[in-house]
């Protein structure tokens, strides 16, 4: 998708990508940037973080224990791009 920066540099997230990620007006992005390429990400409130981290599809059920510790880990270093 492309967008065009405004005079006053601003941009318009596509509704697409709005939906897809729940980002709503209010909600706070955070920007990181190497020398080649810009990442946008939406920062999670630690609740809604802890909610969709422990959420299950709906009609689905755990079929074994679940190391938590390891979990959250990845998902840590996920987020911190490592």
């Amino acid at each position: 998708m492309k967008r065009r920066i405004g005079s006053k540099g601003q941009i318009v997230i596509p509704k697409e990508i709005r939906e897809r990620f729940d980002i709503q007006g209010g909600d706070t992005l955070h920007f990181e940037f190497s020398e080649k390429e810009i990442r946008i990400r939406p920062e999670l409130s630690p609740d809604a973080f802890v909610d969709r981290f422990v959420s299950l599809p709906k009609g689905k059920k755990l079929k074994k224990r679940l190391d938590w510790k390891a979990l959250l880990d990845e998902e840590y270093r996920l987020r911190r791009g490592r």
